[in-house]
């Protein structure tokens, strides 16, 4: 704090627009590493007013804004930020890749996967060292993220060349796993979710496991670190091989949050028993989720048994709100 007590006095007392200029860059970078540091939104927000005071913002001042932009999870304006950058300064070559890497960061947090993937393959290819580094690591969280087999395929040999231990790699070969019904990457991802010491990441690969040792493994350590809604999928795999587990499933789902593992486990309780009361708990669940593809088999379901025009209206009006969702 010293460090910014004597720059904004230096700023108090500089008449020179130039030198005021490089005094505002040095200000916002340190009260940018002090909210890095500390996570107090106060310096963040100290960061932005300063920035947002500068009538004429350089390169530097543009990143951090981005930068800020970011951390505020304001994606739409850090992408629009780092594009100004990008088009209005020629960069050099070690700038510009750093910039695009920002740009990939904005685009992820957005959730635009196809935009940031196409700018970090393009990245990776021109660059070198450090962002490298970074645009491979990153690529592979997005390849991870795009979910099909062929990107986790991508994300596990972008990994691999770091021949380190990470959370996404543990993930990466647990999803192979799923997919392959591969025993040895599976063990491959549990050894290295025990060498991170995570526990939350170790007890998902277990989930995915058929041994029933490896599930009431992962269901103890849910219990431990009071997850139970993860702890669901591996008791409700377990309640396979032991049906009389189903009470105490029903049980815990009725306290648990809405959500996708809760909507699939009481679906497909309804398909095992045939109870209707079941399908109707998941309609209520996937109503909250607005999962409207899953609404529209559901009450196409249901008529069967009840309400049979007004269920099928449902299931119509449903389906067509999931295609107006899908194309906007």
């Amino acid at each position: 704090m010293e460090r910014i007590a004597e720059l904004e006095e230096q700023l108090k007392k500089e008449k020179d627009k130039e030198k005021r200029n490089i005094l505002y860059t040095t200000l916002i970078q340190e009260y940018y590493n002090l909210y890095k540091k500390y996570k107090n939104m106060e310096f963040l927000d100290r960061a932005l007013s300063i920035a947002n005071e500068i009538e004429k913002k350089n390169p530097t001042i543009l990143n951090f804004l981005g930068l800020i932009y970011l951390e505020k999870r304001k994606p739409d304006i850090a992408i629009l930020t780092f594009k100004e950058l990008l088009s209005e300064y020629n960069l050099n070559n070690e700038d510009k890749n750093i910039i695009l890497y920002n740009l990939s960061l904005a685009y992820f947090q957005k959730g635009e996967l196809s935009n940031a993937y196409n700018t970090l393959k393009s990245l990776v290819l021109n660059s070198k060292e450090e962002i490298n580094a970074l645009s491979k690591k990153l690529l592979a969280k997005v390849c991870l993220a795009l979910g099909e087999i062929k990107y986790v395929e991508e994300a596990r040999e972008l990994l691999e060349e770091f021949e380190i231990p990470s959370e996404d790699l543990a993930i990466t070969y647990a999803a192979l796993a799923k997919y392959y019904n591969d025993t040895k990457l599976l063990e491959k991802a549990k050894s290295i979710a025990t060498v991170l010491g995570n526990e939350k990441i170790l007890a998902d690969i277990l989930s995915i496991s058929d041994n029933e040792e490896d599930l009431r493994k992962a269901i103890q350590i849910y219990e431990k670190l009071g997850d139970y809604n993860s702890q669901l999928k591996p008791l409700y795999k377990l309640s396979n091989r032991d049906p009389s587990l189903l009470v105490e499933i029903l049980e815990k789902i009725k306290n648990l949050e809405d959500s996708k593992d809760k909507l699939n486990i009481l679906y497909d309780i309804y398909k095992r028993t045939k109870i209707v009361q079941f399908l109707k708990e998941a309609i209520e669940t996937a109503e909250k989720l607005q999962d409207y593809l899953f609404l529209a088999r559901a009450y196409s379901e249901l008529a069967s048994y009840e309400e049979e025009v007004s269920n099928l209206r449902k299931a119509i009006s449903f389906y067509e709100k999931y295609i107006q969702k899908n194309q906007e």
